[in-house]
């Protein structure tokens, strides 16, 4: 479980990047879809967690995990629906 969320934690830095570097959609999109696949598969593990005590390392890596999403979804999100509107007007 927590190599998924360092995988979702990696992933979350590739957005970031895209954020920052040029915001390209068709970047944006790659890296959302990876982004559903990780939380789907730790949505699903989500009995497993509730049955488990969480170590120090999973708080810490959980708690990262959900300001980053936080402080992406801010940047991120009005140029992701500013885009997809352009996109979806131009077809």
């Amino acid at each position: 479980m927590i190599q998924k969320l360092k995988i979702l934690d990696e992933t979350l830095n590739q957005l970031d990047e895209i954020n920052k570097v040029g915001f390209l959609y068709e970047d944006f999109k790659k890296v959302n879809s990876e982004l559903e696949k990780i939380l789907v598969d730790l949505k699903s593990e989500n009995q497993t967690l509730q049955n488990n005590k969480f170590s120090e390392e999973y708080r810490n890596i959980y708690e990262n995990t959900l300001n980053k999403i936080d402080k992406l979804e801010s940047k991120i999100l009005p140029k992701a629906n500013l885009l997809d509107s352009f996109t979806s007007s131009n077809l």
